[in-house]
């Protein structure tokens, strides 16, 4: 964690700048975000969303000294105060880029995501977190709910197994996070209706990793046995004793969750619970260049995680085990 990280940027963290004003239970799954300083309406979004515990990072990425400038502290503390929700579910962990570092407000450059999903997910008070996707998407079930009634997948979550929730997008008109569908049934008819769509949750399209065919009917869970390397959707997980997201990339969650898979962690599918994002936030585009150094990075970082994670099988004489079936697999097969 933070190994990519400059000293100037790791020393402006302010852990639970503000705290929440309960204490959530360890067995509680906390949602595990950020935001971006001129989009603190998504602390709304959340908390209306989910009911748990959320960790959030706030990255002040520029401040302004001019007179009647934004202030986006000042504004955080005005929403806390007016909604109860917020102050009840939410901490919020300051991180502030230092001036050697800040770009002029009108720059438009990627954000540092995976830093961020690291510093949210373990700063969570809680042993499991959902770790939500960056684009926008929301949770639109009860997922603690969910592995509370089930006890047999809440021992797998244990025993360090992810949990995916299939994502989807809503085309136009956009329906306003008020309006989105809270179930299954409300969403697969939306699907049927030809406004919402599966998201492949890939940057890369390679595999199918969640056949919605077979979703709309599945009751139990579905173990995903193709792995795409290129896969980033909404998980469910540990918040210890797992690998953390690579910070060489820029926003990278397919990063995170590949070397999980690797390291022997199995992937199922989630037949209720799902995320959706309603079109309100426009999805930040990448450049040619950005898209170009984005794939030839992530290929090497292919190479390297099927080395790194072989050698430790091999070394551990465990390369034939079970739970180094996904590296066998997936580095033999190449990317």
């Amino acid at each position: 964690m933070f190994t990519f990280s400059s000293p100037d940027i790791t020393d402006n963290i302010q852990p639970f700048f503000v705290r929440s004003e309960s204490t959530p239970r360890p067995d509680e799954i906390t949602l595990a975000a950020f935001v971006q300083q001129d989009e603190l309406s998504e602390l709304i979004r959340l908390v209306e969303h989910f009911q748990g515990p959320i960790s959030v990072v706030l990255h002040l990425d520029y401040t302004s000294e001019e007179p009647g400038a934004p202030n986006p502290i000042a504004r955080l503390h005005t929403m806390r105060n007016s909604s109860p929700k917020i102050r009840n579910q939410v901490d919020i962990h300051v991180i502030t880029t230092p001036r050697t570092h800040r770009r002029p407000a009108s720059t438009t450059v990627q954000q540092q995501s995976n830093l961020h999903r690291n510093m949210a997910r373990f700063f969570a008070r809680t042993d499991f977190v959902l770790l939500l996707d960056a684009d926008g998407s929301l949770p639109a079930t009860d997922v603690a709910k969910t592995f509370r009634d089930y006890q047999p997948w809440m021992e797998k979550l244990r025993a360090g197994n992810v949990f995916v929730l299939p994502g989807f997008n809503v085309l136009a008109p956009v329906l306003k996070y008020t309006q989105l569908p809270r179930d299954k049934s409300s969403l697969l008819a939306l699907v049927h209706e030809g406004q919402v769509v599966l998201s492949e949750k890939t940057w890369k399209r390679t595999i199918r990793n969640v056949d919605f065919n077979a979703w709309a009917t599945q009751t139990r869970l579905s173990a995903i046995q193709n792995y795409d390397p290129y896969f980033g959707p909404s998980v469910v997980m540990r918040r210890d004793k797992m690998l953390w997201c690579p910070e060489r990339f820029g926003d990278n969650q397919a990063a995170c969750l590949f070397e999980l898979y690797l390291s022997g962690a199995d992937f199922w599918v989630l037949p209720t619970d799902y995320t959706i994002n309603g079109g309100e936030r426009a999805e930040v585009e990448l450049t040619e260049r950005e898209k170009t150094i984005n794939t030839r990075l992530y290929q090497k970082f292919h190479e390297e995680s099927c080395l790194k994670h072989a050698r430790a099988f091999y070394a551990a004489g465990e390369w034939d085990s079970d739970r180094a079936k996904h590296c066998r697999i997936s580095c033999q097969k190449g990317e």
